[in-house]
């Protein structure tokens, strides 16, 4: 009887969600009122034709599966991992996602800004008075210049959706603050190196960089500085030139508006956002780093990632295999995929959480875009371990048929393992040596596909992932990509007689060759 209750209860709450207005009423309701505020901005987004998906609050299906029990938790996972957990004595298991919201998040030129620049009341401007503006600017000059602004591939539709991403990101998640070198969350606030996030958008799917140091006062949007990043460097940021500044967030303006929507935020901004050949430039000339779990919009919409909660609900997340959770991620019903938030644990992890999928595994990702045309290298960072077992790894743009990439990789290897033998890590360690030193081990090194691991990440407050042998970059592909291709990259176990085997995963990069073969700058290591 308790169970039909609670079953009945949480029906009740879904259909009150359901009544619930989402972001797109929103957006009608100041249109309707002639706010000031982001009038311009919501008529942008209700001419684009997205109003009614933005209302989408919630996976039904997933809520009714969840409460009807088909979802279920994980009891006891060590018994079918065998390996780490986190520090959280007495608790076992790890815990499916009660909801699977959907969530939106809009930078959004103020109406004052619109005021400026077209010279009229935020009232009068049209929406072809904004497209008009947009073409003038030259801002995609190779979109169609038509009035269908719902297609992808209008000026319009590229101008507006470029200013929005499908996920909600809260305020003091635009950037993440966890382990970076010299961090602590006991100081919250006293920042050291800097950190960024790479963002996907809607509509034509393309990056968006948020970005925070020390020395940039605020949260940017496509901030590119030059960094003092030499091998003996500090990391921090030097300088920036006028050009690749980028766009300063208001925070505090976006206060109302997160307690106002339900499924979505957003972050007013003074400047033209806009995803020019400037900006497409600048990402082509910086290596891209993507922590895994940051790739998933539901990890960010739904609290699960780098959740500020030590409770096992939020340090083991499971990912049921019996229904796919995350749109850019698939698995077998093999697969068990367990986040670790990693929440005051001292892991030499980006951002400090990770994410094992164990069993017999096989896992597809579904990539973030490169910038531009070109030569890239993928790249996938190791904590090897007896554990995780060999590898294949297949890449391509047919998710359904995607050849291998070469051998299998051992994922159990350190650094010094792929090198000549007899050597130990104090032989290839940055410790003790000069900085010509170093980078011929990093050359040597990458005549293997693998690099040491990036300094950026510390265990401790000094320790850094870069001083660990067992911290590795393994270069998974080197070959061209398009911007207007969508790549996906598998990991599947070849050891079927291994009992529990685990696939690691951290991070990814996309690195351009015009980084990784620089005839003038090495790399850095950070």
């Amino acid at each position: 009887m308790k169970r039909v209750y609670i079953y009945i209860m949480c029906s009740l709450l879904a259909i009150s969600l359901h009544a619930q207005d989402g972001f797109g009423t929103y957006l009608r309701d100041v249109i309707q009122k002639q706010e000031k505020g982001i009038f311009v901005t919501a008529k942008l987004i209700e001419a684009c034709g997205l109003c009614d998906s933005l209302d989408l609050l919630m996976d039904y299906k997933y809520e009714h599966l969840y409460q009807s029990g088909m979802i279920q938790d994980m009891e006891n996972y060590m018994e079918k991992s065998g390996y780490d957990m986190s520090s959280i004595p007495g608790d076992p298991n790890a815990y499916a996602p009660e909801h699977r919201r959907y969530g939106y998040t809009v930078f959004a030129e103020t109406d004052d800004f619109w005021e400026q620049q077209l010279g009229k009341s935020y009232k009068d401007i049209t929406v072809a008075d904004v497209k008009n503006y947009v073409v003038s600017m030259g801002l995609y000059p190779n979109a169609s210049n038509d009035d269908q602004f719902d297609d992808e591939d209008n000026v319009l539709n590229l101008f507006v959706t470029y200013h929005m991403l499908p996920r909600r990101v809260p305020i003091h998640k635009l950037v993440i603050h966890s382990n970076e070198l010299g961090y602590s969350i006991s100081r919250p606030f006293q920042y050291t190196l800097p950190v960024y996030e790479h963002y996907i958008t809607m509509g034509k799917r393309r990056l968006l960089r948020t970005y925070e140091s020390l020395e940039s006062n605020g949260i940017y949007i496509n901030r590119f500085p030059r960094f003092d990043n030499g091998i003996y460097g500090s990391g921090h940021e030097i300088s920036c030139d006028p050009d690749k500044a980028g766009i300063l967030i208001d925070t505090q303006k976006a206060i109302p508006y997160a307690n106002e929507i339900p499924n979505a935020i957003i972050y007013p901004i003074d400047q033209l956002l806009a995803y020019t050949e400037d900006v497409r430039n600048n990402f082509a000339n910086v290596r891209s780093r993507y922590d895994i779990a940051g790739l998933f919009r539901e990890f960010t919409t739904n609290d699960i990632r780098r959740a500020d909660s030590s409770l096992g609900k939020y340090q083991h997340v499971y990912i049921p295999n019996n229904y796919q959770y995350m749109d850019d991620l698939t698995m077998s019903q093999e697969t068990y995929f367990i986040y670790y938030n990693g929440y005051k644990t001292a892991w030499a992890n980006y951002c400090q959480d990770e994410i094992k999928a164990f069993g017999h595994f096989d896992v597809t990702l579904r990539l973030p875009p490169v910038p531009k045309a070109g030569e890239y290298e993928l790249r996938y960072k190791v904590l090897a371990t007896a554990a995780r077992g060999i590898v294949q790894v297949y890449f391509g743009t047919d998710k359904d048929a995607l050849p291998p990439a070469g051998m299998p990789f051992d994922f159990t290897k350190n650094c010094y393992d792929y090198l000549r033998d007899n050597l130990s890590w104090s032989d290839i360690s940055d410790s003790g040596k000069d900085e010509y030193e170093i980078q011929q081990i990093e050359n040597e090194l990458r005549e293997h596909n693998v690099m040491k691991a990036a300094r950026f990440e510390s265990e401790m407050s000094t320790t850094t992932a870069r001083d660990k042998s067992n911290c590795v970059r393994l270069i998974l592909v080197r070959q061209m990509m398009d911007p207007d291709q969508t790549y996906y990259v598998r990991f599947k176990t070849v050891q079927a007689n291994l009992d529990r085997p685990e696939l690691y995963m951290d991070y990814i990069e996309l690195c351009p060759k015009a980084v990784y073969d620089n005839p003038y700058v090495p790399e850095d290591i950070w």
